[in-house]
C-alpha cells in the first residue's frame, strides 16, 4: 500500500477520533463535581476569602506562549507587563466594571461553578485574566483560563485549581467577561 495513502488515512482516523469529543461546548464535557472532603473544604475556604475581596484589580494575560509564540515573544519585548504566579499580564489594569468583577467573584464563590480538575492533553494552561487583591499583607489572586476552562486561586496557603463547570462558563462567565484578544 502507498505510504502517503496510509499516512492520510491515519491522519483522518485521528481527526475523526478527536473531533467528536470536542464537538460539544467544550472538550471536557461531563466533568465530575468536587470530591467531598479535601476539595470541597478547600473551595469553601477559598470562597470565604474571595467573598471578602475588595479593591480588586483585573489584569489581562499576554498572548498564549504556545499558541501565539511570535506575538507573545514580541509582547515580552515591547509592552509593559507584570508576572503574576508564573504568568505574564499587561501591567495596565483591564477596564472591567466593579459590578462585573463582583459577579465573577460571586460566581467563583458558588460551589456549583466548580468541577474537579480534569487532565487536558491538548491545551496549555495560560490565564486570560488575573483578579488581584490584598487582605492586609496577604495577596490573593484568582486566575481564569478560558482555553482550559479553569479557575486557579492563589493565597498564602497555596493554590486551588478547579475546572469551571459548563453552565457557569458558557451561560455566565463568557457573557459577563468575554475572552479578550491579547493583541496590544
Amino acid at each position: 500500500m502507498n505510504p502517503a495513502v496510509v499516512s492520510k488515512s491515519l491522519l483522518a482516523l485521528a481527526a475523526a477520533a478527536l473531533l467528536p469529543s470536542c464537538a460539544g461546548p467544550s472538550c471536557w464535557e461531563g466533568g465530575i463535581p468536587l470530591r467531598s472532603g479535601g476539595e470541597t473544604e478547600a473551595q469553601a475556604h477559598a470562597a470565604a476569602e474571595v467573598r471578602a475581596a475588595e479593591n480588586v484589580t483585573v489584569y489581562r494575560g499576554l498572548a498564549h506562549p504556545q499558541n501565539e509564540k511570535a506575538l507573545y515573544r514580541r509582547q515580552l519585548k515591547t509592552v509593559q507587563h507584570t508576572h503574576i504566579h508564573g504568568f505574564d499580564f499587561f501591567s495596565k489594569p483591564a477596564d472591567v466594571p466593579k459590578a462585573t468583577v463582583r459577579k465573577i467573584l460571586d460566581l467563583y464563590v458558588d460551589p456549583t461553578s466548580h468541577q474537579a480538575l480534569s487532565t487536558k492533553d491538548l491545551c496549555h494552561y495560560h490565564p486570560d485574566y488575573a483578579f488581584v487583591w490584598k487582605t492586609g499583607a496577604q495577596e490573593h489572586v484568582l486566575q481564569i483560563c478560558y482555553g482550559c476552562h479553569e479557575w486557579r486561586y492563589f493565597c498564602e496557603r497555596g493554590a486551588l485549581c478547579t475546572d469551571i463547570n459548563e453552565p457557569a462558563y458558557f451561560d455566565k462567565l463568557t457573557k459577563w467577561l468575554p475572552k479578550s484578544t491579547a493583541k496590544e
